[in-house]
């Protein structure tokens, strides 16, 4: 067991009050100082497990900066026991952190050498998990043939393993990609087909994933109340799953169906909620959508200056993260925004941008900016 006088008092008693406040201030003053005494103190293997227990519990009071700090003390820890297997399931977590905050560079560079590492020591379930990842990463730097690739083959290993539930994660997460490039029907099949298996397993984070993807399919063919079921019952889930993290992505896909219906006020009420949420959890990425999300619907109530606003806060955060896909739609909300040579600036910058893309969507963007906008 690890050192007992090396852990801080305070860690081993004085335990908060019951306060919800309480427990959170606590956990966030008493995890990092641990982590650090088990790396000062040893056993190593302490100091990397805390680590990946603290981000399997997800404890809402631990934000990533300070998960970050105890991760690398972690990955120092587990090399200098030389533990293989080890570093790749603390490397898998670190990924998943760096996507958390579209820090997609660092994200891949981790699930690169945890695929590696487990491609060494004969992991196969290890290697799906990476290979599912990689997908994900992909799929949000919007290589979208390669995040195909990466999802089929983690299909077919998980389906090996007879785990079908993470079989059919990633045939969600393939609709999720053949969606992206506007290949609709694919997706429409494997998003029900994903949603099947996981109402049959009871896997209700799964379920509201599918269910989002789905709204998403039905939006796009203009069957809006179908959006808007879909969407409903997934954040009905996130809220019966008390994942903040989960309400705020799905309630963009609700504020958009509700703004196909007509229902801008609600929409604006989702869209706002998301924007709060993901801004509470680092995710600037999305919470930069969301407000393109409301400058679209300020642009449908005639209040362009505000969308303006909001549309070009979402270009810049889209630019500082490197990411041109999202970057382009923020500058072609706010094409629409503004008048004259501005308008027309934007729009070409956005053009420029969306040329790299080859997929049918990025095409159909293209035409839709061109023409005059994506309203």
């Amino acid at each position: 067991m690890m050192n007992e006088q090396a852990i801080p008092a305070t860690a081993q008693g004085d335990a908060p009050s019951t306060s919800p406040v309480d427990w959170a201030a606590w956990e966030r003053e008493h995890f990092v100082p641990l982590v650090q005494a088990a790396e000062a103190a040893g056993p190593d293997r302490s100091a990397w497990l805390l680590a990946v227990v603290l981000w399997d519990t997800k404890l809402p009071s631990l934000s990533l900066e300070d998960w970050s700090a105890i991760a690398d003390r972690g990955l120092r820890a587990v090399r200098r026991l030389g533990d293989r297997a080890g570093e790749a399931r603390l490397l898998e977590c670190i990924g998943m952190g760096h996507a958390r905050v579209n820090r997609l560079t660092e994200s891949l560079r981790c699930h690169q050498q945890a695929l590696e590492i487990r491609s060494e020591l004969g992991d196969r379930r290890g290697e799906a998990s990476s290979t599912n990842l990689l997908g994900i990463v992909r799929l949000h730097r919007r290589e979208l043939s390669a995040a195909e690739e990466h999802f089929t083959r983690a299909r077919a290993l998980f389906e090996e393993f007879g785990d079908r539930h993470r079989a059919a994660m990633a045939l969600a997460n393939l609709s999720s990609t053949r969606c992206a490039a506007g290949r609709v029907d694919e997706a429409e099949t494997d998003a029900r087909r994903a949603l099947e298996t996981h109402r049959a397993l009871g896997a209700r984070r799964s379920v509201g994933n599918a269910l989002r993807q789905l709204s998403v399919i039905h939006r796009e063919r203009g069957e809006t109340g179908a959006a808007l079921v879909c969407a409903e019952e997934a954040v009905a889930l996130a809220l019966e799953l008390r994942s903040e993290t989960l309400e705020g992505y799905w309630l963009l896909a609700l504020g958009k169906a509700q703004r196909a219906a007509g229902r801008s006020e609600e929409a604006l009420a989702s869209f706002h909620r998301a924007a709060d949420l993901h801004a509470r959890s680092g995710n600037r990425s999305r919470e930069a959508m969301a407000w393109r999300a409301v400058a679209q619907v300020l642009l449908d109530r005639g209040r362009p200056s505000e969308a303006a606003g909001l549309a070009g806060r979402a270009a810049s955060v889209h630019r500082e993260l490197d990411d041109p896909w999202h970057e382009a739609l923020a500058l072609a909300c706010l094409a629409d925004a503004t008048p004259g040579e501005e308008s027309r600036d934007h729009r070409e910058r956005a053009l420029q941008l969306l040329s790299r893309y080859p997929d049918e969507r990025a095409a159909a963007v293209r035409r839709t900016i061109g023409e005059g906008g994506l309203r």
